[in-house]
């Protein structure tokens, strides 16, 4: 290591700095304080490879627990996916439809019934609805008011044109009319003229699918825009712009309704709106909006749901829950709306007539030829959960009578291969873990010869120079480290026993030590070995690893006694370092007790330098005063001798 200066600041000079003497004082000062520099040097590079050494710990712990909680993890309630610790994991099933395709498959439990399942779907459930063919918004039209033709003047005077927005099905085109549009031949802007251009404007924009319409009222004529889609419900027109106002036309006005429409805009009778769905009270005026009666009844313990689509310009009324016996009764108390809403003619006196509403139904299933039904298209059968799709295709004679259904097939099996990725994956990150623990064990240990460098050090060097340089002295500050070094062996050990209630063990499925010695204790797999254990000894394979002191018992009793996080019962490395996730255990380790103690120390000696350097400069500053002295004697004696 190059022998670069690493002192403190030494200027401290409240008095000559060898102004006098000729001395540099702070040279001086620095060399008579260089024995307590290096000492404080020497405590903060034992103070900086402690903290990387925690760090490489912290991570060390990372790994094994990142391990162990994928394979092994033994909580309540934990997952069985990739759960080595599991027996549902390796008693998980699959099942998959083999024939037909009137049900899909979307879960098998652990333990599900391997018998093929050969089903006939009869019948599908389904929920009560009514619905209506009513266009709640009525006619397609825009109507407006009298034209106001010194508007349109006093708005062309100031804009240079008279322009509004009209949109169709949300396409917007702006409609613009300018003077020589609406002037007659005296050059006067009439209703006619203005009608005419507008008429003009709106054929090119929209071609037939929007005309204009005049009537005459009280001698003045007024305008109406209506949509022409042949009689399409769904269509919605909309008038947009403050200018809109001078044709008569109320800017924001709209054909169709929409959810935000208050109750008024319906064309209802009356202002208060009260009744009753499957005995669920509910009261509204004109001014609720739709929103507000949908949010109420599909909030409410009615059990429907209420809809509007734009579409097709109605409302429906659905049962939440299918089945049979999930119906839909309704009573009007006062008002209108649900009367205008499903149509008057679906009502006696207030009440909805049952006709009216499409019936639920159950579904009707036979499994391997027993027939049942349920309320639900999802349920489930030994362990299979089903969701029936269509109902099956009934099979015919040639005289054309029904003589079966096609059959849908479910088969179900152990999952095995979700087992063998699993082992193969356990031994995937096994190795991965072990080479990186390896590495920190066995790399050679430069730190000792290259310290931790010093802020005056960092100085004279290149960002280049320093990156190498803490390389080097981070590397091997774990060398040979017996915590370490123990968990390696004694998990590789474990890797090779029995549970007490297995007769194989891991070398019995194909996966052994490698042979390559540089290796170091990495397993290898024989898939095709692992394949037909999976296939042929399942049992064995799952006691192998669940069973009482199995593999998943030793391999996370020797995890947790290295690196369990807790702050009452840690493990070994968490005792020593802490773990980054746990600040309890980071507080109460050994090495932070261990960088308290530096930090003691290295405030101890900054204290020593200080006084030390305070006594330096005192020294040289008399030096320097009795120096001055002397000096003014003596030229105070040579002028007295030249006389």
């Amino acid at each position: 290591m190059s022998s670069v200066n690493s002192t403190s600041s030494v200027s401290s000079n409240n008095g000559f700095s060898g102004m006098i003497s000729g001395m540099d004082t702070d040279q001086l000062v620095e060399k008579l304080l260089s024995g307590t520099q290096s000492k404080i040097d020497k405590q903060k590079a034992i103070k900086t490879q402690t903290e990387w050494k925690i760090e490489n710990y912290r991570d060390v712990i990372t790994q094994i627990n990142s391990f162990s909680s994928k394979y092994f993890n033994t909580a309540f309630g934990a997952s069985s996916k990739n759960n080595l610790a599991s027996s549902a994991f390796f008693n998980a099933m699959t099942s998959r439809v083999t024939n037909g395709n009137a049900v899909k498959i979307t879960s098998t439990a652990s333990g599900a019934t391997t018998e093929d399942m050969n089903i006939i779907v009869k019948q599908l459930a389904s929920k009560a609805k009514l619905s209506s063919s009513v266009n709640v918004s009525g006619e397609s039209v825009l109507k407006g008011g009298k034209i106001d033709v010194d508007s349109i003047k006093s708005i062309i005077d100031t804009q240079g044109e008279f322009t509004f927005t009209l949109s169709l099905d949300g396409a917007q085109k702006a409609i613009t009319l300018k003077t020589e549009d609406i002037t007659d031949a005296s050059g006067n802007i009439t209703d006619d003229a203005v009608i005419d251009a507008l008429s003009k404007e709106i054929s090119q924009k929209f071609g037939g699918y929007v005309k204009l319409n005049t009537t005459e009222v009280d001698g003045a004529k007024n305008i109406s825009l209506t949509v022409d889609f042949n009689g399409e419900a769904g269509h919605e027109l909309k008038v947009m712009g403050s200018n809109a106002s001078a044709l008569g036309l109320e800017p924001g006005a709209s054909t169709r309704i929409s959810t935000s429409s208050k109750l008024s805009a319906l064309g209802l009778t009356g202002d208060d709106f009260s009744f009753e769905i499957n005995g669920e009270k509910f009261s509204f005026t004109k001014d609720n909006t739709v929103a507000d009666v949908i949010s109420a009844i599909n909030k409410s313990d009615a059990g429907v749901k209420l809809s509007y689509s734009s579409i097709s310009d109605s409302f429906s009324l659905e049962a939440t829950e299918s089945g049979a016996k999930y119906g839909i009764s309704v009573t009007e108390t006062s008002g209108d709306f649900l009367s205008k809403i499903f149509g008057a003619d679906n009502f006696t006196d207030g009440v909805l007539n049952q006709s009216a509403v499409k019936a639920g139904t159950d579904a009707v299933v036979s499994i391997n030829g027993t027939e049942f039904s349920r309320t639900s298209n999802n349920f489930t059968v030994d362990g299979v959960s089903l969701q029936l799709t269509e109902v099956s295709a009934a099979k015919y004679d040639a005289a054309g009578n029904v003589i079966g259904y096609e059959e849908t097939t479910v088969s179900t099996e152990r999952d095995t291969e979700a087992v063998f990725n699993t082992i193969k994956s356990f031994v995937e990150d096994y190795n991965k873990m072990i080479e990186k623990l390896n590495g920190y064990v066995d790399e050679d240990p430069t730190y000792k010869k290259y310290a931790p460098l010093t802020d005056a050090q960092r100085a004279e060097m290149t960002d280049k120079q320093i990156e190498l340089w803490e390389e080097k002295s981070k590397q091997g500050l774990l060398y040979r480290d017996p915590t370490i070094r123990n968990f390696l062996q004694e998990m590789r050990s474990a890797l090779y026993t029995r549970s007490n209630t297995s007769s194989i063990a891991l070398y019995n499925i194909g996966i052994e030590t490698s042979s390559n010695k540089d290796d170091k204790g990495k397993l290898v797999i024989d898939e095709d070995a692992l394949r037909e254990a999976l296939n042929n000894n399942m049992e064995e394979v799952e006691k192998l690893f669940t069973g009482e002191n199995g593999l998943a018992d030793k391999l996370t009793d020797i995890m947790d006694e290295t690196a369990k996080v807790s702050a009452s019962n840690p493990g070994e490395l968490v005792r020593m370092a802490g773990a980054k996730e746990s600040k309890a255990t980071q507080t109460q380790s050994t090495l932070a007790a261990e960088l308290k103690r530096i930090d003691d120390r290295i405030s101890l000696l900054n204290t020593r330098y200080n006084k030390e350097k305070d006594r330096y400069w005192k020294q040289f500053n008399a030096m320097e005063t009795i120096i001055s002295n002397y000096s003014s004697q003596s030229a105070y004696l040579g002028q007295q001798f030249t006389y």
